[in-house]
């Protein structure tokens, strides 16, 4: 039988020497709370001192999951859960004045006055004839219960979150979307939160979810795009809302954020041939090396080439699962350049294998990280250290990132003469109706080939870089470096 913990010790745990603050997260609640387990480093080698230290933050985490539970209508046996089930009750038992509603109706009051009795205290007074007289004082905890109770079983105070569960069962999108929704009722939940708004259906009306979204950027820190959304899937859940429960109205319907205005020279852009040569030719270890060369004689997207399989790189093709608004899976000819590397990769696995194992999915269950986050962090830290960098102030994201390789690969592609709708094709944008056909070598397939033939890396050998003169050259600003 294995040992009980230290009680004394609870809550903390060992990291590089140091020890911090972790409490697991309920699998209910880590879509909100965005992950598997809460941690805070104390700073402090000594356990003496970080049993002294871990008080407030413990505290903290409690109150984040009590809060978290609190928008999900409770935990299982909670009164919050039970005040849900009298909700039920009630809305199936008439109208007052009914026998059966004035029965579960005077049942509830009696409920209320068991919680706000609960750890109340007796106190003694003088009535006017001088007789002593006892009376309850209950706590303000208590009675805070007690309303609360009250008002989610009459109806009056549904939990935002209460129907979301249900409403994710309803979605058929792609699974990668599938984390957008609770992304996006977690910060609006967050926000409630923060402004002292009650996370109640009954009362989120529209004038705060104008706010809201008026707020959403500055709050989160988050690009027109995604922020933009975000939105969208609030709007979805609320359209589901009104058509299965008693909200009557979607309060973001009409709302949309306007798309600013960008200046030529503070678009997202491609990578130079110089930034592509200094990103393949430093100090990068294999696995990211090798995702950075598919990204660049490809065009993909980083989830894309993280997540292939063995079996989907045979027979001369990648097939890449579908992105963004792709209806379908994505065949891609392989550069000559990257064949040996993806036989390597290849050799002795199974077809269901991964790709690039270095790089797996979150292991946490019910983790709504994407595989490709930890790549993206590592790789935003290894493109800053060797100076590919173009930030602009005000702007949260750089210039560049991944998705540069992508812009790249269709610079490179179109300055090739590549056909504009071979190349959506093979990118995976809209397009007049081309595919390749991934069991025949078509036409389609067969100038695929070339098309991806004609996009060639620079020297990877340090030889100079002449960069190409663009039709219409960046202007350049000051910008923080």
């Amino acid at each position: 039988m294995p040992r009980k913990p230290d009680p004394r010790n609870a809550y903390l745990e060992l990291h590089d020497g140091y020890y911090r603050v972790s409490m697991g997260v309920p699998a209910p609640l880590r879509s909100l709370v965005g992950c598997a387990r809460l941690k805070q480093g104390l700073g402090t080698k000594s356990l003496l001192s970080a049993n002294v230290l871990k008080g407030p933050i413990v505290k903290d985490f409690k109150a984040r999951l009590d809060k978290a539970w609190l928008t999900l209508g409770g935990r299982k046996g909670s009164e919050l859960q039970e005040a849900t089930a009298w909700a039920g009750i009630l809305a199936h038992s008439g109208k007052p004045g009914d026998q059966a509603y004035d029965y579960y109706a005077a049942a509830l009051r009696d409920r209320e006055a068991e919680i706000w009795s609960a750890g109340s205290r007796t106190e003694t007074d003088l009535d006017e004839d001088g007789e002593v007289f006892e009376f309850e004082v209950p706590t303000r905890e208590a009675k805070e219960k007690a309303a609360q109770f009250g008002a989610v079983a009459r109806g009056t105070a549904t939990p935002i979150a209460l129907h979301h569960p249900a409403f994710m069962k309803t979605l058929k999108i792609k699974e990668r979307s599938l984390t957008d929704d609770p992304r996006a009722l977690k910060i609006l939940l967050e926000w409630c939160a923060a402004r002292d708004v009650p996370p109640y259906l009954e009362r989120f009306d529209v004038k705060a979810a104008v706010r809201f979204m008026d707020e959403l950027q500055d709050f989160t820190g988050l690009g027109w795009a995604t922020a933009t959304k975000y939105l969208g899937r609030l709007r979805r859940y609320w359209t589901y809302l009104v058509l299965r429960t008693p909200v009557d109205r979607n309060v973001f319907a009409d709302l949309h954020l306007e798309k600013p205005s960008v200046d030529h020279d503070e678009e997202e852009r491609a990578f130079t041939d110089t930034e592509v040569q200094t990103l393949l030719m430093s100090k990068a270890d294999p696995g990211m090396l090798d995702v950075m060369l598919i990204a660049a004689l490809t065009g993909a997207r980083l989830d894309a080439v993280i997540d292939l399989r063995v079996g989907e790189c045979a027979d001369g093709w990648f097939t890449f699962k579908p992105q963004k608004k792709e209806k379908s899976a994505r065949d891609v000819p392989i550069h000559s350049a990257l064949k040996a590397m993806v036989a390597g990769r290849a050799m002795g696995k199974a077809p269901e294998d991964d790709l690039f194992p270095e790089w797996p999915a979150a292991v946490a269950k019910g983790s709504i990280r994407e595989r490709s986050a930890y790549f993206s962090k590592r790789f935003t830290k290894y493109r800053r250290a060797l100076g590919v960098d173009e930030q602009v102030e005000g702007k949260r994201r750089s210039l560049v990132n991944f998705h540069s390789f992508r812009r790249w690969f269709i610079t490179k592609a179109e300055r090739a003469a590549v056909d504009g709708d071979l190349l959506a094709a093979i990118v995976g944008h809209k397009r007049s109706g081309l595919t390749l056909g991934r069991y025949s070598e078509g036409p389609e397939m067969a100038a695929a080939k070339i098309a991806v033939a004609k996009v060639m890396l620079p020297p990877l050998d340090g030889s100079p870089v002449t960069e190409a003169q663009a039709l219409t050259p960046r202007r350049r600003k000051t910008r923080t470096s």
